[in-house]
């Protein structure tokens, strides 16, 4: 990655493979969304560090070829085909993990569903419950089901976004609205669990499958899905509980002290898009 990119960019990482090995090896690590983008390449660092890698997602086919990837290069690979915006799936395949294996060193809830679009488009197609079965109900369900074999250590590493700590912008209300709400329900669930131990990943723009439909986006300088699953790994070698870009920080105090300008501008920025759309 360019220097530049690194710096605008880049939160912090576990870029150190022996490190990794340190603290996954001969640990059990489920991985959810593990079929392709962050998911799988986080599955797949995992693999290579000695962990027992279990993956869920809801593409058969996807999830097994990067299991055998995992375990061509060594590493072990269960798969857990489940569509996490179904509640039905969500419990069967909880009850097939815990019966399996009965604790759970770590989970990386990394599973999630992006759509941009204007709100009133979108209540047609239903973004609002798709995206909050996928980006909220669904995980914390899962993780509900699972809780039994969450012990004192165990880690939950929710992978967010940084959109989720600043003003709601238009056309990302139920992406935005879903990913805050897990986050703000996992960090209240945990503090019921103790000896579990949470971190949220806010990550900035990554070159992935789901960020690919939106145009502007191939215009701007994005992490790797490897960048990425570097840093959604980083709370398994230290013991914080966020994760994000330097500059979120000042992103989120603009937010609070200066919200009406920002949503100005926000507003402002959509008028502008209208009117490029509508061109001839």
């Amino acid at each position: 990655m360019p220097r530049l990119s690194r710096l605008l960019l880049s939160p912090p990482a576990c870029r150190d493979p022996a490190a990794l090995r340190n603290v996954a090896a001969g640990r059990t690590v489920l991985v959810t969304g593990a079929s392709s983008g962050i998911g799988a390449a986080a599955a797949r660092q995992l693999g290579q560090a000695g962990a027992t890698t279990l993956m869920l997602a809801r593409r058969p086919d996807r999830l097994e070829a990067v299991a055998a990837q995992i375990r061509a290069a060594g590493g072990q690979a269960q798969v857990y085909p489940a569509d996490l915006g179904d509640p039905a799936q969500v419990e069967a395949v909880a009850r097939a993990i815990l019966a399996d294996h009965p604790q759970l060193d770590a989970v990386v809830s990394n599973a999630g569903r992006s759509v941009r679009r204007r709100a009133q488009d979108g209540a047609p197609k239903a973004d609002l419950p798709r995206l909050l079965g996928v980006n909220f109900s669904g995980p914390a369900a899962l993780l509900l089901a699972l809780r039994p074999a969450l012990a004192r250590g165990s880690v939950l590493i929710n992978v967010s976004s940084v959109s989720a700590r600043h003003i709601g912008a238009p056309r990302w209300g139920a992406y935005q609205g879903s990913k805050a709400g897990f986050d703000l329900w996992l960090q209240a669930a945990a503090a019921e669990w103790p000896g579990v131990h949470v971190a949220s990943v806010y990550l900035p723009l990554v070159r992935t499958p789901m960020s690919a439909p939106t145009r502007l986006y191939r215009c701007l300088p994005a992490l790797s899905d490897d960048e990425a699953a570097q840093a959604v790994l980083f709370p398994l070698v230290r013991p914080v509980v966020r994760v994000a870009p330097w500059w979120l920080r000042g992103a989120e105090l603009a937010s609070l002290l200066a919200p009406a300008a920002l949503g100005r501008g926000l507003r402002a920025l959509e008028r502008l898009e209208r009117r490029w759309e509508t061109r001839p």
